[in-house]
């Protein structure tokens, strides 16, 4: 088996639990469209079916899908991602292959079920967004709170992609931050890019953080919460 058929395999596995496994498999379902970038329309006439029945599924009216319909569902995703070139595929790849990343560096992390905005997740958190008002209705997938320092100091280009967990559209949180330009400096050199950056611990954001912030068109945002175990208690509590 070549390695791209071994990530394929892995991949299908993983989305399928999940699908199967969830409380709310019709949301799981969105989330997983939703990586993958694809309308609803384009998936539905590649497995098949009427737009309308993925509706019904993303949005709970339609009862729990049962194992074709799920295997359907991930062959179509996998299928429509090598046909537009695999990107999709090969970015999962990487992150499953990554090492996990060390305990000190990464303090919280969590994918959600469903997804939340932007602008939702920093009220939740009294969060000052500093840049990228303008992008405050995307929506994220989860969040990575991670102590800067070792994480700059520690980590390379592949280490740092299990940042992301499941998925990049998600939020990183820096702690222990002294400027917030080292955390902007190695995100900008990165492959793939968050969604959403908090920097916790800091009242005066470096200009050039802000100017970076501004070119990837990544919203900055700036956590007051007092300590980190305080932080990690308030992100515990967020559930989309």
């Amino acid at each position: 088996m070549s390695y791209q058929s071994s990530v394929r395999e892995r991949l299908a596995r993983r989305i399928a639990g999940e699908i199967a496994l969830s409380e709310h498999p019709g949301q799981t379902m969105r989330v997983w469209r939703e990586r993958f970038r694809l309308p609803q329309i384009i998936l539905a006439q590649h497995i098949g079916i009427s737009p309308s029945v993925i509706s019904d599924y993303e949005s709970g009216r339609r009862k729990s899908p049962g194992t074709s319909t799920i295997r359907r569902f991930v062959i179509s995703l996998l299928n429509l991602d090598e046909r537009n070139g695999g990107q999709i595929v090969s970015a999962f790849g990487r992150l499953m292959d990554v090492s996990l990343v060390d305990l000190n560096i990464v303090l919280a992390m969590s994918d959600f079920t469903s997804p939340i905005t932007i602008k939702e997740f920093c009220t939740l958190l009294k969060c000052s967004v500093k840049t990228g008002q303008k992008h405050l209705d995307r929506e994220i997938y989860g969040y990575t709170l991670v102590d800067v320092e070792r994480a700059v100091k520690e980590l390379n280009s592949d280490a740092f992609l299990k940042l992301f967990g499941a998925t990049t559209e998600r939020c990183l949180l820096f702690t222990n931050v002294n400027t917030g330009r080292a955390p902007l400096i190695a995100i900008k050199s990165q492959e793939f890019k968050p969604s959403l950056v908090i920097l916790h611990g800091i009242s005066e954001v470096d200009l050039l953080a802000l100017e970076l912030s501004e070119q990837m068109k990544i919203p900055l945002a700036i956590s007051k919460t007092g300590s980190v175990e305080s932080l990690i208690r308030e992100l515990r509590g967020i559930e989309p």
